[in-house]
Order: C-alpha cells, then structure tokens, then sequence
C-alpha cells in the first residue's frame, strides 16, 4: 500500500512539474526576470556581456536587482556607446577603477570593474569572437572532461577568477553560472536566449539556490541537506526522467512550485 501511495505521489509530482513549466516558461516571464536585460540585444557580444553581468547581480532581492541592472545598462545604452560591447571596447568603466564604493549588496564599484576589465582582455586584446569562442578554448587548454557542463564551468571559473562573486571551484551550486548557462544554450525561443552551441540543453545542471533546494527537497527530488554541487547534479539527474533532453526547464517548474505551495 505505501509503495502505491508514493509511486501515486511522484506520479502526482510528474505532472505538477510538467503543468508548472508550461504555466511559466512563457514570454511574459521575462519581464520580472533579470533576463529581461540581455533579450534588449541582438548582437552575439550584447547579450554575451548582458547575460554575464546580469547574473554576476542575480542574488538578493529581486526588485533591488533589477534595479541595479537598469542603472548598469542605461551606461551601456547611453549615447557615448549605444551597446555593452561598445561600452567594453572605450572602456566606459574606466571610471571606476579601485572604486571603494558600493555598487550592491557586497559587490563594490571596482567589482565590477574588474569584471569589465576581464571582457575587456577577453573581447579586445585578445580578439575573441565571443566569450563562448574564449571558454571553448579554455576547455582544450583543460582537457578535462569531468562531464560537459562541469568543463564549461571550470573554463569560467579560471577566466574570471579575479573577480569578485566567481566561485573558486565547483564544489559550491554555481548557482548563477548553471543560471548562465540555462540563458545561453537552452533554445526554445520562448524565455531563455540559446545563442550558444557550446552545450546542448541535455547537458545544463539545474541552477540551485536556498529556493530551488527548498522546493526539490519537497518533491523528494534530493534528500541532501547541503546544496552544493553534487546535490545540484542530483537533482537534475532525476528531473531528466520527466525532462530527459532538458532538465532546466524544469527551473521554471521549481519556481512555480513554490509560487503555488508557499508552506
């Protein structure tokens, strides 16, 4: 009987996840969301730098992110530049070079200047194409092939490790870089950008913060008290039996679980 009652209980959970996903992986989504910022561009470069530094500022209150982020991007729209790239390329950020002053929450104005400088070496004196051209390389410099989205994790890790707010290794969630990385590869032109071929959707991990973990353990998809990297992996592991070729949409069934089942 109580094998019955929990094969009930997933089954049960199965659909719920479906009907969320398809209840908020819509358009309209995106205008609450810090990934409202990048879908401003077309430009590969755009919505590159858009897409970083908008998730580099994803934590904490969502009214004060999104406000941040709009500060930040009329400097990158602001007839001197008229683009993030071109705000990189004449070193607009220049300004704010050992700025003591907050920018956000703990990320202070020479944060984010680091942050610029390293698009900056990445974009101009290096002369990449994009930033996923410069991960791609990174990875073959690794050669690590831990499993996919793990090797693009550790290329960004090494690229941007002098900047504040990039995890030291991947043994934490990497929350905002699984987030990144939903934005950048997953492609079914509905919310997320998928400009980048570096990964397939298959191969993306779950984006987990206090939130996600919260809800997952609800759904018995992790019993793990930790929400680190192995429990991210965990998860994603089992939403791929509902999700089998993209995982991350179940982002969105998460977020909706817990809109709809606050206690």
């Amino acid at each position: 009987m109580g094998r019955k009652t929990n094969q009930l209980k997933m089954k049960t959970n199965e659909s719920l996840l479906i009907e969320y996903a398809n209840t908020y992986n819509i358009k309209e989504f995106i205008e609450t969301d810090p990934i409202q910022f990048p879908h401003h561009y077309q430009d590969k470069k755009d919505i590159e730098i858009s897409a970083f530094i908008s998730s580099w500022l994803a934590y904490g209150n969502r009214k004060a992110i999104l406000k941040t982020l709009g500060d930040i991007h009329k400097k990158f729209d602001n007839e001197d530049y008229f683009s993030p790239y071109n705000y990189i390329k004449e070193r607009g950020f220049e300004r704010y070079k050992g700025d003591e002053k907050s920018l956000y929450r703990f990320y202070k104005n020479k944060d984010f200047y680091n942050l610029c400088q390293t698009l900056f070496t990445i974009y101009i004196e290096e002369e990449n194409q994009s930033l996923e051209d410069k991960i791609e390389k990174q990875i073959k410099k690794e050669n690590k092939s831990i499993n996919p989205c793990l090797d693009v994790i550790d290329a960004i890790i090494h690229i941007f490790k002098e900047v504040e707010g990039i995890p030291i290794n991947n043994t934490s969630a990497c929350k905002r870089l699984c987030m990144l990385l939903r934005w950048l590869v997953r492609n079914d032109s509905i919310v997320d950008l998928g400009i980048w071929t570096i990964l397939k959707p298959k191969d993306l991990i779950i984006p987990v913060d206090t939130h996600v973990h919260r809800q997952a353990l609800r759904l018995g998809l992790t019993n793990s008290k930790q929400a680190n990297m192995k429990t991210a992996i965990e998860i994603t592991n089992n939403l791929k039996t509902i999700f089998p070729l993209d995982p991350t949409l179940a982002d969105f069934s998460l977020f909706g679980y817990g809109v709809n089942n606050p206690k």
